[in-house]
């Protein structure tokens, strides 16, 4: 962690701490709290994606195109006499509840004949097309009724969700750049032009005590006027950090730096109480941004487009992420070893009657 003790404020007892310097101690702790689960998970998802993608992906293909060959085995049967109607159903019953997942969970679009060789309530193109028109019609409610947006006839006629999505990005900014533009043309009142006032000004001093702490780092560790080589070198470092952190508004880092490098008590900095609070604004602010670069991380990693549970599955030390993966990987093979015995065994259609006798067909099963 970084030197957190150094950012804490300390009296003689936690109770004579204000509400201010309390809060400051929290923000400081939680700030480097996220930032150290930020940079361990970050870490961490790149291991599991590499071992994901080198290890269990390849797996996973073989596994899948295992059961796409148990589908075309099915559908060879189908069409022998030697099978019975209730059987058959059974049949294209087992086809159609695999080909759909293996379309839409695997992509395999080269199932799509035999899915609509099998349904008879349509084919998969007719099927996703009514889906799409009905996802279309209640995104168009949605945008009319809860959010207000108005629809000209042009726009009433999309059916693409994916058109609507943009289209709904678009007419709720300029919705909501609308209602700013009102709010500004309406006439303020007394209270809201102090509010912006205040505002203002602490926009104001915030970045004033920024630029300060920047300001007194620069002149002590600036590396132009240093003429010892190696000390040029470290102080050419710690002016990058510097540097770094300013350019980020990282508060928090450049209050760490200041009391790490220049053995400041960072009480000094924060005596007063109008001062503190600048601090902690900045420092809550710094605290939602590291919260949002988690939910990112999370939400929109590449392999699975959710960090979060990647890490539930396979998170850990060392140790326990291998034997996730182990885990993971031998019960893939073992899973595949099954399907291949399937395979040899249903090849013969004495087998599959056998298999048949104990398939079951949900009642609430339908396609």
């Amino acid at each position: 962690m970084s030197n957190l003790n150094s950012l804490i404020l300390t009296k003689k007892a936690e109770k004579n701490l204000s509400k201010l310097q309390k809060q400051f101690n929290t923000y400081v702790q939680k700030i480097d709290e996220l930032k150290v689960r930020l940079a361990n998970d970050k870490v961490q998802i790149q291991q599991i994606e590499h071992f994901f993608q080198t290890e269990i992906a390849p797996l996973e293909r073989k596994h899948t195109n295992k059961i796409v060959d148990l589908v075309y085995v099915f559908d060879k049967h189908y069409e022998d006499p030697f099978f019975k109607f209730h059987e058959k159903d059974k049949i294209a019953h087992f086809i159609l509840e695999k080909s759909v997942e293996l379309i839409e969970k695997a992509g395999k679009e080269e199932l799509i004949p035999i899915f609509n060789k099998y349904n008879d309530t349509g084919t998969y193109e007719e099927i996703s097309e009514e889906y799409e028109k009905d996802s279309a019609e209640t995104m168009k409610k949605m945008m009319q009724s809860f959010y207000g947006l108005e629809l000209d006839k042009e726009e009433l006629n999309i059916n693409n969700p994916e058109e609507l999505q943009d289209l709904f990005q678009q007419k709720l900014a300029e919705k909501q750049a609308h209602d700013e533009a009102k709010k500004t043309n309406n006439t303020k009142t007394e209270k809201q032009l102090a509010k912006e006032q205040k505002l203002k000004e602490e926009a104001k001093n915030i970045s004033k005590t920024a630029r300060s702490i920047y300001t007194d780092l620069v002149k002590s560790f600036h590396p132009d006027r240093e003429k010892d080589e190696a000390e040029r070198v470290r102080k050419t470092e710690i002016m990058k950090q510097v540097t770094a952190a300013y350019e980020k508004d990282d508060l928090f880092e450049l209050l760490r730096l200041k009391v790490s490098l220049m053995n400041t008590d960072v009480a000094s900095l924060t005596m007063a109480d109008e001062q503190l609070k600048y601090f902690n604004k900045l420092l809550k602010e710094q605290i939602n941004e590291l919260e949002a670069n988690l939910w990112e991380l999370y939400n929109q990693n590449p392999l699975t487009n959710n960090g979060s549970n990647l890490l539930k599955r396979y998170g850990g030390d060392a140790k326990t992420m291998k034997m996730k993966f182990n885990k993971e990987v031998n019960q893939l093979k073992k899973s595949i070893k099954a399907i291949d015995e399937s395979l040899s065994e249903l090849r013969f259609k004495e087998n599959m009657r056998h298999f048949l006798k104990v398939y079951q067909i949900e009642e609430d099963d339908f396609y």
